[in-house]
């Protein structure tokens, strides 16, 4: 015996949005969230609660200020006094975190303003990564004296060498997103990416960074284990927020800064 169900009218206009939709949704592609080792908007109660989270080699340089903010009440300050081994209180200062495990990628999302800030011909450092005791060490920095997101590689076997990128505009808050994937040890297919305001100006997929068998503390077993936070070589203040870290996707731009970020506006006039 044969059952027949009809349809009425709006259970096939039902049917054939649903249709539609999914045909829709198939060519859609699915976003990705990345699990972050952390996100952090430095909303520390002063420096030494930051120190409680973030090892330091000079206690309030990088330091935290409610001078000017991204998001939240607070940003983290670098202040760069100039050249080291040349102009007086150019220390090479830093704030350093391990990430939650060893990897062999890592993905960063920072928010930078540069307030009419002088890069160093020597090369400005902003973020380091690497791992202890082992090479390759990685630089997200600015050289040739050019406000610009590069990226330096330092190793013994294969050589150090340097990758460029984009312009950092400044007076303004800047997403900066940066990627680092090794290689198949001894295989050139190690990954450096690096975007600007979401505008990709890197995209290296053929580097050899670490080798197939360890020499001189560059090996098959080198891998990503800490992030680094500079104020070395520069003239100037940097101010860093919304610093978010992971080890499996990209993180993406959380949004764009309001117009002013501290200054609250003008009372109104003319108002009857």
């Amino acid at each position: 015996m044969k059952l027949h169900q009809s349809l009425s009218a709006g259970n096939i206009r039902l049917l054939i949005l649903s249709l539609v939709a999914a045909a829709v949704l198939s060519f859609v592609p699915i976003s990705s969230h990345a699990a972050v080792d952390w996100n952090e908007g430095f909303e520390y109660a002063n420096d030494a609660a930051l120190g409680a989270v973030w090892s330091y080699s000079c206690l309030g340089n990088p330091g935290v200020s409610t001078l000017r903010r991204f998001s939240g009440s607070k940003s983290l300050r670098l202040v760069y006094n100039g050249k080291v081994g040349i102009d007086p209180g150019a220390g090479g200062c830093f704030i350093s975190r391990y990430l939650n495990a060893l990897s062999d990628t890592i993905y960063i999302r920072i928010y930078t303003y540069m307030d009419n800030f002088t890069p160093d011909s020597v090369g400005t450092k902003m973020v380091q990564v690497g791992q202890s005791g082992s090479y390759p060490n990685f630089w997200w920095q600015m050289y040739y004296g050019v406000p610009n997101f590069n990226m330096s590689v330092t190793s013994t076997v294969p050589t150090s060498f340097n990758i460029g990128g984009g312009p950092i505009p400044q007076n303004q808050w800047v997403c900066l997103e940066g990627r680092i994937t090794m290689n198949t040890p001894g295989v050139a297919n190690g990954i450096i990416q690096s975007w600007v305001n979401g505008t990709q100006v890197t995209n290296r997929t053929n580097l050899l960074l670490r080798n197939a068998v360890l020499t001189q503390q560059n090996g098959p077993n080198s891998r990503l284990q800490f992030v680094q936070l500079y104020t070395q070589h520069g003239r100037g203040i940097i101010y860093y927020d919304d610093f978010a870290v992971s080890r499996d996707a990209r993180i993406g731009c959380s949004g764009s800064a309001p117009a002013s970020d501290i200054t609250p506006p003008a009372a109104p006039s003319g108002v009857r």
